[in-house]
C-alpha cells in the first residue's frame, strides 16, 4: 500500500553555529547591505536593517562568500543544510491556519482505493472522504534551544508544493480509522508553523516517506534565537 501526500513540502532546520560565525556574518551583511531596497520610513525607524531578502541569497546560495566568513570565523562551512543538530524536519508546512494540505491518496497496487480532500464532497462517493476524517496526534512540541556557551541556535528551512509517498505492507484492508497525522507545533524554532505535518502513522506504526515531486523551493527566514530576551531575532541584528 502506498499513500500519496500532496500539500506545501517542508524542511526545517535548525541547529547550532559558533557564535564567531554569527558574528561575521552580521558583519558582512550589514557592510554589504543595499540600503537603496528598504522604504526609507524603515530604515529611519531601524538604521540597520537588512532586507531579509539578501540575507536569504548569502546563506542558502552563496557557499564560496559563507566558506569565507567561516574561515575567517576560524570555522567550515560545508552548507546550510547541515545546521540541524537540533531539529531536522521534512514533512508539509500549514502555517497558522490548519493544515495545509491539498489530498491525500491511498493506493494498493497502483490502484486507487481512497483519496481525502480539504472540503465536503458534494456527492456521496465511497472514494472521496473529507480530510477532518483523519485522525490527527499531536506530538511534543520541539522545545526552545538551550543556552550553549560560545554557539547560537538558528533556524533556516524550505518549502515548495509538491507531494511526498508513504509506503507500508499491511494485513488485510485499508482501514481509514488507523491512518493518523501526525502534528507537531514549531514556533518555538522561529518557524511559523503550529500544524506541522511531521508524518503520518497506520495501525500505530510511523510510515516513512519521500518527496517524489517539487516545484521550485522558497526558503524560510533566517533566525537567530537569542537567550537573553527569548526572542528569535533577525540575523542582522544583535543581542
Amino acid at each position: 500500500m502506498s499513500i500519496e501526500m500532496s500539500g506545501y513540502v517542508s524542511e526545517i532546520l535548525c541547529g547550532y553555529i559558533p557564535e564567531a560565525l554569527k558574528e561575521t556574518f552580521t558583519q558582512y551583511v550589514l557592510q554589504k547591505r543595499d540600503d537603496t531596497v528598504a522604504p526609507p520610513w524603515m530604515t529611519r525607524r531601524n538604521p540597520s536593517y537588512v532586507s531579509p531578502e539578501f540575507i536569504k541569497k548569502i546563506w542558502y546560495e552563496e557557499k564560496e562568500i559563507m566558506e569565507e566568513i567561516a574561515r575567517q570565523s576560524g570555522t567550515r562551512w560545508t552548507g546550510y543544510r547541515d545546521v540541524n543538530n537540533l531539529c531536522h524536519r521534512l514533512g508539509f508546512g500549514s502555517g497558522k491556519q490548519g493544515l495545509g494540505l491539498f489530498e491525500i491518496g491511498v493506493f494498493m497496487e497502483g490502484r486507487p482505493l481512497l483519496e481525502f480532500v480539504p472540503f465536503e464532497p458534494h456527492e456521496v462517493q465511497d472514494r472521496l472522504k473529507n480530510m477532518e476524517r483523519i485522525r490527527a496526534r499531536w506530538m511534543e512540541a520541539e522545545p526552545l534551544p538551550l543556552l550553549r556557551e560560545g554557539y547560537v541556535a538558528v533556524s533556516a528551512g524550505s518549502w515548495a508544493k509538491g507531494t511526498m509517498v508513504f509506503e507500508t505492507s499491511m494485513d488485510g484492508a485499508f482501514d481509514a480509522d488507523r491512518l493518523e497525522l501526525l502534528l507537531l507545533d514549531l514556533t518555538n524554532l522561529g518557524v511559523g508553523e503550529d500544524h506541522y505535518v511531521a508524518g503520518l502513522r497506520y495501525a500505530g506504526e510511523p510510515l516513512p516517506g519521500r518527496v517524489v515531486r517539487q516545484t521550485q523551493k522558497e526558503m524560510y527566514p533566517l533566525l537567530w534565537y537569542c537567550p537573553e530576551t527569548g526572542k528569535w531575532l533577525d540575523m542582522y541584528e544583535t543581542a
